[in-house]
């Protein structure tokens, strides 16, 4: 009889708090805060993301298994002390290595027999720098790999899990309901030369679901289950690099909407090349209120961007109140200051609803990276002593032609994000502008999809009365504070009066300013809160309940007393770390990261892939199985 236990799995993110002394901002557990909306202060966009990698591996084993996403160090603890795990999984990116670092002592001392694995993009990261942090490494699609690991059979199909985020916070008010996900599929066969999600898989897309009508059912069966729960789904996030690239399947997904009837509300991305293949009117049938699409550089010449022109594209979606989330690229080789701003004022004359830029910059894995390395053009600094933890899209790594100093490029990306708050306003009127545009052009359309997508927009576009009201008051210009008072007019013309509850919300509009402003200078209720799920267990189905979510967002969905008190510790670890600094932090023995090209390591340990296997566990085994 054996005496090996049965596999019990713990996956995690990890540790908050975010943002401390030699952090990036720009890394933590809210994308749009963190990298997009940066510059709106109280305006900004807060909405904590759940690390789905680890919802999707826990749905898809077959053994018992608990999610934490943002544990503080001692929540971590004490489940590492009651858990009896067998398999210890962390989920991190390159930026977040240092917290990896921290998790991992605490592993071997609270659950000395449990096997690490690491996982996520930080595995981009050589193994002499890996190496002892971690039992496993995974370098692939991670539900083949960890089926594989713990001795399951691999040809099972990928369940979506229930793994809903709350509603985007603004001015510190919270929506009640929450926002559906799906994940349609991994990786990019765009091939862009800086992208790590492209290579990591390289340059091959893994399907999870494979049909139009199996992304359909998943929205509705998560949104049925939010609804079971008695909460509100307003909304989905459908996770794909490039969604409407895969014409078969999108068309099949819009087939079923029309046959179902129903107006969705969806955010997804999409390249120039992938949009071109739809009209703007079938994409909103579809139901994307938001798409997230790259502008990156006028000369960068990405085969993602051929297809439509972007000006034509833009106005064609607006009209049909889609909003867009454009990226721009900074640092690439033929621009110099002229030239990024000139790319600025084109970016700025498609008003895209938000705006994301980033540095140029060379993540390992990539071809970016080895061409950076074998033209020798790493800085002094990230050649001999890499902080990885500033490996985020907003520093500047390399020698450049035409910016002598990188601190250059990192203040022009600055104001580029202030330039684009000042000259268009908060990003949360953008939207209702487009959305306003929607419901205007389809309010009386034939199409009954499209009739109730008008309707849709115009109960969307009401919620904003409180947020053109602090922008009045507080707006970041002149221009800005005109746009809102031209917006609030149209709202009213097109959709009616303002109700005794939204005057009252307006006229509080203005104290909820204040009040974000403070927690922001103040540094109170900014980290996230700790979600615990889990799976297969007597209390599964409890830990999962939809309102649970909420706790994402921390603040007093955690206990105002306790988030208090943790943000009081925080603060003056920050200060003790200011006083006496590690100059070495982020930095010892990495320096293979930037002396050392080439393609992504392999997965670790080499497992044979057993067959039949599932597409996306055969499509990307990095290795053939170690010989015995």
């Amino acid at each position: 009889m054996s005496n090996e236990k049965a596999p019990r799995v713990l996956l995690t993110s990890v540790i908050r708090p975010f943002g401390g002394p030699g952090e990036g901002d720009s890394v933590g557990a809210e994308l749009f805060h963190a990298q997009v909306t940066r510059a709106q202060g109280p305006f900004s966009l807060r909405q904590v993301i759940r690390v789905w990698a680890i919802d999707y591996l826990a749905e898809n084993i077959q053994a018992p298994a608990v999610t934490l996403h943002y544990p503080s160090r001692r929540e971590l603890i004490r489940e590492l002390s009651t858990g009896n795990y067998t398999h210890v999984g962390i989920n991190f990116v390159v930026a977040t290595f240092h917290k990896v670092r921290e998790m991992v002592p605490l592993i071997r001392h609270y659950a000395p027999d449990a096997k690490i694995i690491l996982g996520g993009y930080g595995t981009v990261l050589p193994d002499d720098v890996l190496a002892g942090w971690g039992d496993a490494i995974c370098r692939e699609e991670g539900i083949g790999f960890l089926r594989r690991l713990l001795g399951e059979p691999t040809d099972a199909p990928v369940r979506a899990p229930h793994a809903p985020i709350p509603s985007v916070q603004v001015l510190s008010y919270q929506l009640p309901s929450v926002v559906g996900h799906v994940t349609a599929g991994l990786g990019c066969s765009n091939g862009c030369d800086f992208c790590c999600t492209s290579h990591f898989f390289k340059q091959k897309y893994v399907p999870y679901l494979k049909s139009g009508r199996e992304i359909y059912e998943a929205l509705l069966q998560t949104r049925s289950r939010a609804r079971a729960d008695g909460q509100e789904m307003n909304g989905f996030i459908v996770i794909d690099e490039d969604f409407f690239l895969h014409q078969r399947r999108a068309r099949e997904f819009l087939d079923c909407v029309r046959e179902g009837g129903e107006s969705f509300g969806l955010m997804g991305f999409g390249s120039v090349r992938g949009l071109s293949q739809f009209t703007a009117r079938e994409v909103a049938e579809m139901g994307f209120d938001l798409i997230w699409n790259a502008f990156e550089g006028a000369e960068s010449g990405y085969r993602k961007q051929q297809g439509k022109s972007l000006p034509d594209l833009y106005r064609d979606l607006k009209s049909v109140g889609t909003a867009t989330l454009t990226s721009m690229i900074i640092g690439f080789p033929y621009q110099d200051e002229q030239t990024v701003w000139s790319e600025f004022e084109k970016l700025m004359e498609l008003e895209p609803g938000l705006t994301q830029c980033l540095i140029y910059f060379a993540f390992p894995g990539t071809p970016f990276h080895a061409q950076v390395i074998g033209e020798d053009r790493y800085l002094e600094k990230f050649r001999t002593a890499p902080d990885l933890r500033r490996w985020d899209g907003f520093t500047m790594h390399f020698k450049h032609p035409h910016f002598d100093d990188p601190a250059a490029v990192e203040r022009l990306q600055r104001a580029i994000y202030r330039e684009d708050f000042r000259r268009l306003g908060p990003s949360t009127l953008r939207l209702g502008r487009v959305w306003l545009t929607g419901y205007e052009n389809l309010k009386n359309d034939k199409n009954p999809l499209l009739a109730a997508r008008a309707e849709r927009l115009r109960q969307d576009v009401r919620g904003i009365l409180p947020v053109i009201r602090a922008t009045t008051a507080f707006g970041p210009s002149r221009e800005a504070r005109a746009r809102a008072e031209a917006l609030r007019r149209d709202i009213i013309r097109l959709t009616g009066e303002p109700t005794t509850r939204e005057r009252a919300m307006e006229a509080a509009a203005p104290a909820m300013y204040l009040v974000s402003r403070a927690g922001r200078a103040l540094n109170l209720m900014q980290q996230p809160g700790l979600l615990r799920t889990e799976h297969r267990t007597g209390s599964a189905t409890a830990s999962q309940h939809t309102r649970h979510t909420m706790r994402l967002q921390g603040g007093v969905y955690t206990g105002p007393a306790r988030t208090l008190f943790e943000d009081l510790a925080d603060s003056g670890r920050r200060i003790l770390a200011r006083v006496l600094p590690d100059p070495h932090a982020g930095s010892r023995g990495f320096e293979s990261v930037t002396t050392r090209g080439g393609e992504l390591p392999y997965s670790l340990p080499v497992m044979p892939v057993e067959a039949p296997a599932p597409e996306c566990a055969a499509s990307c085994a990095t290795r053939p199985a170690a010989q015995p």
